[in-house]
């Protein structure tokens, strides 16, 4: 069977989520929105919502703009203005904020008898094939591969909720994937949550493009595709993927997931120190893979957008007081004069040189070594990533993440917010689906 043909089986077919996945895809649901309320007065979101317009399409908060699409897109922006929403490491993209923001797009534009969370899982199996196909190297291009592979991942999950059929399928894909696009040069500046916005957009575009009648090529993955044009090597048949949700890492940290180790490692080494303090440190010196610099190009960070991609900032502030906020990437918190003198005696090495090849955030593990001026030192090291499969958050977690998210926009709006809430939006999400299918 060819992979279009796998894929569209997927789609089109029954996808009903276990138990266990359900579960994952609510925590998804409540995730995203309650970090897209978070970001909804960053620069970047307040921009997008001015640049959609005004109309009859309501957003999280109750305003609304001038089309479904546009919906998407500000929603989308504002659940990656902070970097806080979730990640799938295979793929090396936030499935969760281009998928949601676009079901929740569709669940506004026609009712539909399949299950919002069940589409959801859809999104998540192609965006984890997609992810396989074009591998590491595909990021490692500068590929920001939530823009690449989202917009073609959530019109399948809108695809699916809509119940559109294998034709009409076939081409939402062709179109999405026409429109699949963004760069991690943009990282650490507002367009990189606008390229995710955008492709929400393209998501909701593509399906209901398809929806009216237009046609697009039947195999994406066809000679001169969307493989071929990302320089991946199609298989010739399909090995697609389950849905699994719960490969889906929860960010417990407000900045780039490639980071989180590093908090990790320092943590470890923190709860090491004795009688020592943190002034008394004479170096840190820091080795983790190539893979995990990828994103982290910024060295000098003049915003807190551009620290949440600063290796020795994040460290450098987990190290000094065992936790790194939100209000750490504050305009003026990136200034601290402690902050920045111990990011000059930060070293961090990787194995970019090392011959091997590079495969995905998950290799290997960060080292971290702190000397100290009595000439002692602590050792520590991270392998797994806080908030991932092997290392899932508890439920105590996710509701301080939510808490904490809602009094954000609560504070900055002046309309009260809180955790149930947020779940209350989840519940009548699924609950009209679940009706609707009665």
């Amino acid at each position: 069977m060819k992979l279009i043909e796998k894929f569209c089986e997927r789609i089109c077919g029954e996808a009903t989520l276990d138990p266990a996945s359900r579960a994952a895809a609510v925590r998804a649901f409540e995730d995203t929105i309650a970090v897209a309320f978070a970001g909804w007065f960053e620069p970047a979101s307040v921009a997008a919502r001015k640049y959609a317009g005004q109309g009859g399409w309501q957003l999280l908060d109750g305003t609304c703009v001038s089309s479904p699409e546009q919906a998407a897109f500000a929603n989308a922006v504002a659940g990656h203005a902070l970097d806080y929403d979730d990640v799938h490491l295979v793929s090396v993209t936030h499935p969760s904020v281009v998928s949601v923001p676009a079901l929740m797009a569709l669940a506004h534009l026609a009712d539909s008898r399949r299950s919002i969370l069940d589409a959801y899982g859809v999104g998540v199996s192609v965006n984890i094939e997609l992810g396989r196909i074009l591998g590491f190297e595909h990021y490692d291009r500068g590929w920001h591969a939530t823009s690449t592979i989202g917009p073609v991942a959530a019109a399948a999950a809108g695809c699916h909720y809509l119940g559109l059929d294998e034709a009409s399928t076939r081409s939402a894909l062709a179109l999405a994937a026409a429109q699949s696009s963004g760069m991690q040069r943009n990282f650490g500046s507002m367009a990189k949550p606008v390229q995710a916005g955008n492709a929400a957009s393209a998501a909701v575009r593509a399906v209901m493009l398809a929806a009216a009648g237009v046609d697009g090529d039947r195999d994406i993955f066809g000679i001169k595709g969307f493989g071929d044009l990302f320089g991946a090597n199609v298989p010739s048949s399909a090995r697609m993927a389950p849905s699994d949700v719960n490969s889906i890492s929860v960010k417990l940290y407000p900045c780039c997931y490639a980071t989180h180790r590093l908090i990790a490692a320092a943590l470890e080494a923190r709860a090491q120190l004795g009688d020592r303090t943190i002034d008394t440190l004479k170096s840190v010196a820091v080795s983790v893979p190539f893979e995990t610099m990828q994103p982290l190009q910024v060295l000098d960070p003049r915003s807190g957008t551009e620290a949440k991609f600063c290796a020795t900032y994040v460290l450098s502030v987990a190290l000094l007081s065992g936790d790194v906020r939100l209000s750490d990437f504050s305009e003026t918190a990136i200034h601290r004069p402690e902050v920045r003198a111990l990011m000059e005696r930060i070293t961090v090495a990787d194995d970019r040189d090392s011959g091997r090849p590079h495969v995905s955030l998950e290799y290997g593990q960060v080292d971290l070594a702190l000397d100290f001026r009595d000439g002692s030192r602590v050792a520590a090291a991270a392998f797994v990533f806080p908030g991932s499969p092997e290392a899932p958050p508890t439920t105590e977690q996710m509701g301080a993440k939510i808490t904490d998210c809602a009094a954000i926009f609560s504070r900055q709006s002046g309309v009260e917010l809180g955790i149930g809430d947020i779940r209350s939006r989840v519940m009548e999400l699924t609950d009209s689906a679940q009706r609707a299918a009665v």
